[in-house]
């Protein structure tokens, strides 16, 4: 990245977390929350889009739990939105940032922050979000198409086909697999991930009571919901029916896949810095 940044850890919720910082802290901030898929980390999500963002903004980008840096953990009998939820309202407890702040996420990341952004439990002091290619639940997905990125055994070639199911194209992006690679064997990182997938063979099918996106509808904080034009994973004009659930919310297409974030790094980082300008 060529924006100056640092990383360093904190202890938030009692989680032992590693996080991005960039751009001047009196300035407003900006939280990145990156994707779910194996390998993954706040610097593999974000690399060029902070970049766009830190001469304006104070940007923080944490490593959720489970990735990179951060605690790896699973939790059984909770959502896996639940306790990252409650984790990033403690980082920004402990970074004191009292202020309403900008989010931005993408993929898993999305998300949780429209679910941080639309319900006020949580503790989310949210100024505006950005939400790309993530609607806070399972509405719009092409049926089959997430569950394939769970099917993850670590290898070099296993990154690249990992990856080329979020770009368009994966033509030169041989550094970023093995940066994914590399990160998908940190200890405990493929252990915690592969966990939720583990059931007890004499209890039934797991439900649960969610009401999403019912408190999108009640939502008075801007979203605005980025679709990948070429997106296989969800169905096309999904972030215009988002759109349709809340007045302050709007959205946008843009070029390339799942996440545009990886492929079209400075354009998606520009978006997101011309739309928290306007709010």
């Amino acid at each position: 990245m060529a924006a100056a940044f640092h990383t360093r850890f904190i202890r938030a919720g009692g989680f032992r977390t590693r996080l991005i910082e960039a751009g001047e802290p009196g300035r407003p901030a900006v939280v990145l929350v990156h994707d779910g898929a194996y390998g993954t980390d706040a610097a593999l999500c974000w690399d060029g889009v902070i970049d766009q963002l830190a001469p304006d903004y104070h940007v923080i980008a944490p490593d959720l739990i489970g990735w990179g840096g951060t605690d790896k953990v699973c939790y059984f009998d909770r959502s896996p939105y639940d306790y990252r939820l409650e984790h990033l309202a403690a980082i920004c407890g402990v970074l004191g940032l009292d202020d309403p702040v900008f989010f931005a996420g993408s993929s898993f990341g999305a998300e949780i922050v429209a679910r941080g952004t639309a319900e006020s439990r949580w503790g989310w002091n949210v100024r505006a979000a950005v939400a790309i290619a993530g609607t806070g639940g399972r509405l719009y997905r092409v049926p089959g198409g997430i569950e394939r990125l769970s099917d993850y055994s670590p290898s070099l070639d296993a990154a690249a086909r990992l990856t080329a199911m979020l770009v368009s194209s994966a033509d030169g992006m041989d550094d970023h697999f093995q940066r994914r690679f590399d990160n998908s064997m940190i200890p405990g990182h493929w252990e915690s991930l592969s966990a939720l997938h583990v059931r007890n063979p004499a209890a039934g099918p797991r439900t649960g009571t969610d009401d999403w996106p019912e408190p999108l509808r009640h939502c008075p904080t801007p979203i605005l919901w980025v679709e990948g034009a070429n997106d296989p994973l969800l169905e096309q004009g999904w972030a215009a029916r988002m759109a349709e659930l809340g007045d302050s919310f709007s959205s946008t297409v843009v070029p390339g896949g799942h996440e545009p974030n990886l492929e079209h790094p400075a354009e998606v980082g520009r978006l997101i810095r011309d739309y928290f300008a306007r709010h």
